[in-house]
């Protein structure tokens, strides 16, 4: 039977790689919206069959040069020899011979890692690869990859190993999202060890928390060892989760306990046990975070409590090797290293990252596309009132409105008008410290303060957000007029709203329409080119106009009519396209006028 796929390995390679492809999609896009992972297979010949190809790719687009890979072997066995692991020698025979198949394996993976970077050189990308896994003829490996830029906005350690002994070196995981990878790639590779991979839609079956959980035991279970070089502390996130349900005559966990050497420059030792406690006693440690407050903490080498310190000087963060658990509540722990980089929020076992501060090109780029012409001035004094006001113990609200003088008088019942005035820093904290919401123009002046906003339930609320958000969806979405809403939570974080979807080219659009259009009109199509035009569309739905939606519904229906669908081919059917009524011209990057966005 002619193979539809010109690299094929296995009947089911294309829904293996969609479904692990989802799943990728899912689990980080649950801990960050910027993170946008794009999972391809590399399949390497070993069993030479007729007709087979000595490397295969799925999909065919995916940006692999097949080539490159043609010294694949003679690059891993050049690993090989000159890895010192060879040439340990294990008295059990069946032993050694596992341990070294082990490491040939792992110089195989470090090879097709190589090429991989290599292939996507100069292409800001950053890849990750599995180990690989036998299936059928190949020998199959999936790579996991991000944008370069996106990937390394988060913030995470520099070392990468800690070293066991002269020969040997183990893995550091240096972020929440660096384990949550190699979680992952463990889970994406592991239906290929298991009969028919891909023939159902649920590969990877482990729940996306557990997962979170595994990455943040890994992340923490190589990071802490690195810097106090303790031996319990793959336990240390079951720990810290025990000790923040625990409850001290009524009270919550709130306290901070410092994990690092115990000679360490930066500690000045107040009170040294005379007998240490084991972290893992829960109910003695959760008793003694009673003491550690304001600059008093706990102080433990990762095994045991030794004490209470105060941290003296500065801490060289290049070290690297002084963690802080800080308790905030019940069953609500933050991993900080040195004094202020959050690396890890874990609440009810849930691990997640720090949600960030709004972002100064958001902001402005926001309310340019909301308000249209708006001078740099006036962002300039709307990002001041916003970044004093994160300071706010219990959060605040402010509204940004184009109308705000009238929203002021007709909401003057359920609010304090004030005689218009733009806030200096200190008059910014005072008003921002009251219940309500403060009203602003689009050029900083205050017209109302402690207002009480109006509007009508809306399916865009969110019942795990507080009243203040949601109160803020309500009248953004009800007005329907210009304005941000700048909703600020007690941590300090701020939500945008309305959250607009990144700008594109309209030419992108036509260009590809352009494309569906010439291969629609051929005397034979090919699905190839269709389908990855396709793709597109899908994913971009959301900008596409009416017009367009007809056109590419037409083009969509003339394709069918007339590919040529063969047994044990694979075809996506696209359902029709819609316009979107939220969409207007202020989504593209070549439109003049940005202005009179629709919320």
């Amino acid at each position: 039977m002619k193979k539809v796929l010109k690299y094929f390995m296995w009947g089911y390679q294309q829904h293996y790689r969609y479904n692990i492809q989802k799943y990728a999609e899912e689990l980080f896009g649950g801990i960050s919206t910027t993170l946008k992972p794009n999972v391809f297979l590399i399949g390497i010949l070993r069993k030479e069959t007729e007709d087979n190809h000595p490397l295969c790719i799925e999909p065919e687009e995916c940006g692999i040069d097949v080539n490159l890979f043609n010294d694949v072997d003679k690059l891993a066995e050049s690993i090989y020899e000159a890895d010192p692991r060879k040439n340990l020698f294990h008295t059990d025979p069946h032993h050694h011979q596992r341990v070294m198949e082990d490491l040939k394996k792992e110089c195989l993976h470090s090879a097709v890692k190589q090429i991989v970077d290599k292939n996507f050189e100069g292409r800001s990308k950053v890849s990750f690869v599995s180990y690989p896994a036998i299936l059928d003829s190949y020998e199959i490996f999936v790579v996991l990859q991000f944008d370069e830029e996106d990937y390394n906005s988060f913030y995470s350690l520099n070392r990468s190993e800690i070293k066991i002994h002269e020969l040997r070196t183990a893995k550091v995981r240096k972020s929440l999202i660096d384990a949550l990878v190699y979680v992952y790639l463990n889970e994406a590779i592991d239906p290929l060890y298991k009969p028919r991979p891909g023939v159902y839609m649920d590969d990877v079956k482990t729940d996306k928390k557990e997962l979170l959980r595994i990455a943040a035991s890994n992340f923490i279970g190589t990071a802490i060892p690195a810097a106090s070089q303790s031996r319990g502390s793959y336990e240390l996130f079951d720990v810290c989760n025990y000790i923040s349900s625990l409850k001290y005559e009524g009270d919550s966990s709130i306290g901070r306990l410092i994990i690092c050497k115990e000679d360490h420059p930066n500690l000045n030792i107040i009170l040294k046990l005379k007998n240490p406690i084991l972290l893992s006693d829960h109910r003695k440690v959760r008793k003694l975070l009673e003491i550690a407050s304001g600059n008093l903490h706990l102080y433990s080498n990762g095994d045991y409590i030794l004490g209470f310190v105060e941290l003296k000087g500065v801490y060289d963060e290049k070290r690297e090797d002084l963690f802080i658990v800080n308790f905030s509540g019940s069953h609500k722990w933050e991993l900080i290293h040195g004094s202020h980089n959050i690396m890890m929020v874990v609440e009810y076992t849930n691990p997640s990252l720090p949600r960030s501060k709004v972002d100064k090109s958001n902001f402005d780029d926001i309310l340019k596309r909301i308000f249209g012409k708006i001078s740099e001035n006036d962002l300039e004094k709307l990002w001041t009132i916003v970044n004093i006001s994160t300071e706010q113990k219990h959060g605040t609200l402010i509204i940004v409105s184009s109308e705000a003088e009238k929203e002021a008088k007709r909401l003057e019942n359920q609010s304090t008008s004030i005689e218009p005035v733009t806030p200096d820093k200190d008059l910014i904290k005072n008003i921002t410290s009251i219940d309500g919401a403060v009203l602003l123009d689009t050029h900083g002046v205050c017209y109302s303060i402690g207002a009480i906003l109006d509007g009508i339930a809306t399916l865009k609320g969110n019942s795990a957000r507080g009243a203040r958000f949601n109160s803020a969806i309500r009248y953004v979405e009800t007005k329907r007029k210009k304005c941000v809403a700048v909703i600020i939570s007690e941590d300090g974080m701020v939500d945008l709203y309305p959250q607009l979807r990144p700008q594109i080219r309209k030419s992108d659009i036509a260009t590809r329409l352009m494309k569906l259009r010439e291969e629609v009109n051929k005397e034979k199509v090919d699905y190839d080119v269709y389908r990855p035009l396709m793709n597109w569309f899908w994913d971009h739905e959301f900008y596409l106009s009416k017009e367009y939606c007809d056109e590419i519904n037409k083009l969509k229906g003339e394709f069918n009519s007339k590919v040529n669908m063969e047994v044990g081919a694979i075809y996506i059917q696209y359902p029709d396209f819609k316009p979107n009524p939220e969409m207007d011209d202020s989504y593209f990057i070549d439109q003049k006028d940005k202005g009179g966005h629709k919320t």
